[in-house]
């Protein structure tokens, strides 16, 4: 692995990727690195040769410069499509709207260091705003404004400092002009519209890779949401190149089905417009939702919601990627039968994803390996630890490299507690926990093995709630699966309902101890699901406590006796 040094320019920007040091197996790499010194030699060279990704050159670091690109070199593509109120708008149109709010913005003082909110639904509306927030050289916080409570709408403008807020017109109201400056959407974007304003880009900016580029606010463990600093080099480095890129080209149409306020959901908004692609926003419904996807060459998804469709529905579809939980392999296997299909890991705070695997029907499913100019690293599952851990063995996943997030908004404790140097690359690196378990295969592929704060004490036994879940979907008629401790009994909960739940806890029995085999068992028709698409475990919890669920069927597996005492 060369040492030089990579220097990527664009008309604005010039950006540096440092390489990692190079390594060999005798030592000379432990003595750089004294983090190392507990691996044998074989397995510091799986270590980089696992944990490193590929490094690449990005061309376009900042989002909106390839938006721009696009905008001059095919003008009339359609940028934005709502079928639902036959609306679209062309890369031109969409560039000169957007150079035009962004005008505004910066008459309100708005630039690098500040933040916009934007309080919408999906629309054409929400993306002019995302990009003219960007080219204003500002960060963005989606809202959505269908969602989200007044409560924590409050706490966002509050906790976020807003220079302003961008509000389409039947959410203004929401918004306490006293509290911070608000611009109706749809009545600006008309106005300048009206009067011809300037639609010319903005010339007097510099806005560079490491800047803000949005912030995701995630409810976390505790309720609270945490504002996550994304920047645009972590976002353009996921959505620039194959395979976090889901084959995105101009041509396609990418369907955008994911809450807006969720990082995936950038993920279908960015990744289009950065790519040249056509977006195509979904209406509420459920016909509309199929509508859409029956057009589309690109979905991205999680799994929850990819369960509820069949992949020969839908033959326009080239390439899908799910993430934001865990993949059933059946479910992958059926997809990748019909298009390409990829599962994907990776929070907020390293912006998107950061391990792809691009699955093959039959081929053990797993999360892939390191996205290129990403590290990633299996450590000790003591938090308050940076030892490596033997191939091949259990420990928590730390992600380093240039999607790693400037940290949470306020919170310089939880920072500090998340996020650390990264001890085994050269130069002022960052590494993030993710709060993953994980291990290397021998393909060198990444097993994910659920949370770290996922496990639980059952009967005195430590037990991997996705482990347990996983266990249950080794049943083949069963689509999903889900475990939680209830109180002090560990519950297994499945789709469809009309799943046998005794074969359910004999597939279980067979792969698990019987301390980790659920004692009692829920079937149901679909699970229930949180706004950003993955299954909402408070739900089976209130259904586990004796709330009527419509066509359920429940199960109580025999007691067994004679079990030994932990």
């Amino acid at each position: 692995m060369s040492t030089a040094t990579t220097t990527t320019t664009t008309s604005t920007t010039t950006w540096a990727i440092t390489p990692v040091m190079p390594f060999s197996a005798k030592g000379a790499h432990t003595h750089s690195y004294p983090a190392l010194s507990s691996l044998s030699p074989e397995d510091i060279v799986l270590f980089y040769r696992y944990g490193l990704g590929p490094r690449r050159h990005v061309e376009f670091p900042v989002i909106h410069h390839s938006f721009e690109h696009h905008a001059r070199t095919q003008p009339d593509a359609i940028a934005v499509e709502h079928a639902l109120y036959g609306q679209t708008i062309s890369f031109g149109q969409l560039e000169i709207q957007a150079n035009r709010l962004a005008r505004r913005l910066r008459a309100m003082g708005i630039c690098p260091g500040k933040k916009v909110c934007l309080l919408s639904r999906r629309s054409i509306y929400l993306v002019v705003a995302i990009l003219a927030v960007l080219k204003s050289g500002a960060q963005y916080v989606p809202l959505d404004a269908v969602t989200i409570p007044d409560s924590t709408l409050s706490y966002v403008l509050t906790d976020a400092e807003p220079s302003a807020v961008l509000a389409m017109s039947e959410f203004v109201h929401r918004v306490s002009p006293e509290l911070v400056p608000t611009l109706d959407l749809e009545a600006v974007i008309q106005e300048d519209e009206l009067c011809n304003a300037d639609g010319s880009r903005l010339q007097d900016i510099t806005v560079t890779p490491s800047d803000g580029a949005y912030i995701i606010y995630t409810s976390g463990t505790t309720g609270v949401p945490k504002g996550v600093d994304v920047r645009h080099r972590g976002v353009t480095n996921v959505i620039s190149g194959s395979p976090a890129n889901v084959g995105m080209r101009p041509g396609l149409r990418v369907g955008q089905f994911l809450n807006i306020a969720f990082d995936m959901g950038a993920w279908e908004i960015l990744g289009s417009l950065y790519n040249g692609c056509t977006l195509c926003i979904r209406g509420n419904t459920k016909r509309d939702w199929i509508a859409v996807m029956k057009t589309v060459h690109v979905v991205i998804a999680t799994p929850s919601i990819l369960t509820l469709h069949e992949p020969a529905d839908y033959p326009t579809i080239q390439h899908v990627i799910v993430g934001g939980e865990p993949c059933p392999q059946a479910l992958a296997d059926k997809w990748a039968r019909f298009t390409n299909f990829s599962n994907c890991c990776g929070p907020t705070e390293i912006s998107i994803c950061n391990t792809v695997q691009p699955h093959t029907p039959g081929y053990p499913l797993s999360i892939g390996t390191p996205i290129q100019n990403t590290n990633v690293y299996v450590l000790a599952r003591d938090p308050s630890s940076t030892r490596p851990v033997p191939i091949g063995e259990t420990g928590c996943m730390w992600v380093g490299g240039i999607g790693v997030s400037n940290g949470y908004l306020n919170l310089p404790d939880k920072t500090a507690e998340r996020y650390r140097p990264d001890p085994f690359v050269g130069g002022n690196a960052w590494m993030f926990n993710t709060g993953d378990l994980g291990r290397w295969r021998s393909d060198g592929q990444l097993d994910h093995l659920g949370r770290a704060d996922d496990q639980v004490k059952v009967k005195g036994f430590r037990v991997e709630l996705d482990g347990v879940a996983a266990a249950m979907r080794t049943h083949e008629p069963v689509k999903s699966a889900v475990a939680l401790l209830v109180d002090t009994e560990l519950w297994g909960f499945v789709t469809p309902s009309t799943v046998d739940l005794a074969q359910v806890r004999d597939a279980a029995a067979r792969i698990q101890a019987y301390h980790a085999v659920p004692t009692q068992y829920l079937a149901i028709d679909a699970f229930p699901m949180t706004k950003n698409g993955k299954v909402d475990k408070r739900a089976l919890v209130v259904y586990a406590e004796g709330q009527f669920c419509e066509g359920a069927k429940r199960f109580t597996a025999p007691s067994r006796s004679g079990s030994a005492s932990p």
